[in-house]
């Protein structure tokens, strides 16, 4: 780790232990993106787990994990636990879960839960966590062709944006686009195909 490297790792462990939640949080999300070189930072982290800020216990969580993947072992079944929460504490489940990629392969059977179970917003954001893990897009159809029953108008738009991650989403899109019965539904998917053909 170099010098200023240090300095910055030093200045974010000052914050994790400020007063201030939303600076310490911030201070834990810069940490995760120096993954190796913020391992001073754990012992603060791991004070955080099993606080009665949940938000902060799974934050912690998956912030360890990105600090140092030798310790997955021992906090992946406290994340997966966190899926059972609700509101932004599953939510940041989830995320943390999606971000450590194959490394969360344990966490499959929870997700495929929240896909079948969830509500609109946690049961998209856990189909992704399941593509990101397994590289099997077949959740993310799934929920995407879901919503796209909705009948509400804004969540349709949401199914497209889901899908607009799959090239082979395209038919449906294609259909959206002119059959929706919503402008704005139609407009949306419209966009996602231009931006799917751009991507080539």
């Amino acid at each position: 780790m170099n010098q200023a490297q240090t300095g910055t790792v030093g200045s974010l462990i000052e914050q994790l232990r400020s007063s201030d939640r939303t600076k310490r949080l911030s201070a834990a999300s810069q940490l995760a993106d120096l993954e190796g070189e913020a391992k001073t930072a754990i012992p603060i982290l791991k004070s955080w787990i099993g606080s009665e800020d949940r938000y902060s216990h799974v934050t912690a969580l998956g912030t360890m994990m990105w600090i140092d993947r030798s310790e997955a072992d021992a906090l992946l079944p406290l994340l997966i636990e966190a899926l059972e929460m609700d509101g932004l504490e599953q939510w940041q489940a989830i995320l943390q879960i999606q971000s450590l990629g194959e490394l969360a392969i344990k966490a499959v059977p929870g997700l495929t839960r929240l896909v079948e179970e969830g509500d609109t917003t946690v049961c998209w954001q856990a189909s992704d966590a399941l593509y990101q893990i397994t590289g099997d897009d077949s959740s993310v159809v799934k929920v995407g062709q879901r919503l796209l029953n909705d009948p509400d108008e804004l969540v349709r738009v949401v199914a497209v944006e889901h899908l607009m991650q799959l090239h082979k989403s395209v038919p449906t899109l294609q259909k959206v686009a002119v059959e929706d019965e919503s402008g704005l539904v139609r407009n949306r998917a419209r966009q996602a195909l231009k931006e799917i053909e751009g991507r080539g």
